[in-house]
């Protein structure tokens, strides 16, 4: 007796010191209390374009006896499993002094597998009446994505009733046929029947969802062969961190591109001769100032990085010295000639590779037309309502996924391998405007991490009728034709062979 008094007496002790513990932290802890006036009201960039975003609200003193009564409760809840864990343990120690047992632990366990069952199915019924509008999706802005979302509330009904009824299974028998004594467990081997019945009932479900799946991926995939109606095709251009689309001109005709041709001043790397042209001029000079900088390396430059460092050093610039002397490090261990020699290496490649395709008549033929005059090349998308459109992605550099959320359209940007999605818009930015609110707009965003700024990588997308897009393009300046007009050398605009490479050099004398 000895012995129970004692864990009885530590088991009161620890009582006290928990409900102690609980109510002194529900009198110091305040997370409400923290200060809000450094942080911003205005809409943040991302994140919020599809939902009303609420700057905050000013801390009052129910909101603080709110917090403290919520964080007092978790305290409490936590440390009541603690001392309930004690208690059990308690209740051994005690069987094993007396030699019978207090507390049936069998159906204990049984008990709280019903509690957890009624528990579990509480909160998902609460999940689905509280988020059910955001999971179901019934609001897509696309043809293709009302199938889309009828799928995925088939599977998502589907599988809630399974859930139900294997989970309410799993806990019923922990449940009904918990250990008792004087009873023995069947050992139930193997059953035929069972085995056929519950294999068959979820193929055929799984076949008929997996079916349905590809029927409407079909479609999704070859859209273009089952329409009849008029078919637009935009061009959209992924880089690090910013997209660029670009539309047929007044000719109709999408011109011809080739990463080989990007530049500062073609930056989706259009087949324009004249600025081909002044890219293969511009690499030579390159080539030329990386070579002088090679000659200058151990000389001029590196005493002027000197001169740099002693500078900042008077300054007491510890952040700039820090800078140079990086440098300063890179030229004497020849880090530096490296990065220099492998810049000419690049570029003299580059100028071959464009020198190849100017050099061969078909292919020169083929590359340079004049349809890419006239391309126009924009910071938005503009889609005709009801109208079929295929979205052609490039990416300049790495890997890129266009995702538009409400037309239920995602694809891989990958660069050097060319990637589209077609689909049809059924719900203008004014119609979607009035079921969201005013200050909503479609985006296309970047769906795979790219780099430090992938968050804000994003273009504005317009639904609006065809009147509307063309006028719109109309308002848009082509993207050659006005360099084209401006007065160039003669031999720049002649595009036959034996004046391209000649035209090349003589710029480079001049």
């Amino acid at each position: 007796m000895n012995t129970i008094l004692k864990l009885t007496l530590k088991f009161t002790l620890a009582v006290v010191i928990i409900f102690s513990a609980a109510t002194l932290i529900s009198d110091s802890v305040d997370i409400q209390g923290i200060s809000t006036e450094h942080l911003s009201a205005e809409k943040p960039w991302v994140g919020a374009d599809e939902y009303q975003y609420d700057p905050g609200q000013t801390v009052t003193p129910e909101k603080t006896l709110s917090s403290k009564v919520n964080w007092a409760i978790l305290v409490f809840v936590v440390l009541m499993v603690l001392v309930l864990a004690n208690a059990f343990d308690i209740s051994k120690y005690t069987a094993k002094i007396t030699g019978r047992e207090t507390v049936n632990q069998n159906n204990v366990n049984k008990w709280i597998m019903l509690f957890f069952m009624i528990a579990g199915f509480a909160a998902v019924i609460w999940e689905y009446q509280t988020h059910g509008a955001m999971i179901l999706l019934n609001d897509s802005s696309s043809a293709h994505g009302v199938d889309y979302d009828s799928m995925f509330t088939i599977t998502l009904v589907l599988t809630t009733i399974v859930f139900f009824i294997t989970q309410a299974l799993l806990f019923y028998f922990s449940f009904r046929y918990a250990h008792q004594d004087g009873r023995k467990a069947l050992y139930y081997s193997h059953n035929n029947r069972l085995e056929v019945v519950w294999t068959f009932i979820p193929a055929v479900v799984l076949t008929v969802l997996v079916l349905r799946g590809h029927q409407t991926w079909k479609s999704v995939v070859y859209a273009e062969d089952n329409y009849n109606g008029k078919m637009h095709s935009i061009e959209v251009f992924a880089y690090q961190f910013g997209w660029k689309a670009r539309y047929a001109g007044d000719d109709g005709i999408m011109g011809n591109v080739d990463y080989k041709f990007i530049s500062g001043k073609n930056e989706l790397g259009l087949a324009y001769k004249p600025e081909v042209d002044s890219l293969v001029v511009d690499l030579k000079k390159q080539i030329a100032a990386d070579e002088a900088s090679i000659k200058n390396l151990n000389t001029t430059i590196l005493d002027g990085l000197m001169a740099d460092f002693t500078a900042a050093e008077n300054l007491r610039d510890y952040k700039n010295m820090e800078s140079v002397q990086k440098e300063i490090d890179a030229v004497k261990n020849g880090d530096r000639l490296d990065e220099l020699k492998a810049s000419i290496k690049r570029k003299t490649k580059q100028i071959e590779r464009i020198l190849a395709i100017q050099n061969d008549k078909k292919l020169f033929a083929s590359t340079f037309t004049s349809a890419a005059m006239d391309d126009i090349i924009t910071q938005e998308i503009h889609l005709a309502k009801d109208s079929l459109v295929t979205l052609n992605f490039r990416s300049k550099d790495i890997i890129h996924s266009a995702w538009l959320p409400h037309f239920r359209a995602q694809m891989n940007v990958v660069p050097g391998m060319p990637t589209k999605f077609t689909f049809r818009p059924t719900k203008s930015t004014e119609e979607a405007k009035k079921e969201r609110g005013e200050e909503f707009e479609y985006y296309l965003y970047c769906n795979k991490i790219c780099g430090v700024s992938h968050y804000n990588m994003k273009i504005k997308v317009v639904v609006e009728s065809q009147e509307k897009v063309n006028e719109w393009l109309k308002s848009q300046q082509p993207a050659f034709i006005k360099r084209e007009m401006a007065p160039v050398a003669p031999a720049i605009m002649n595009d036959t062979l034996k004046t391209s490479t000649d035209t090349i050099q003589k710029m480079v004398v001049r």
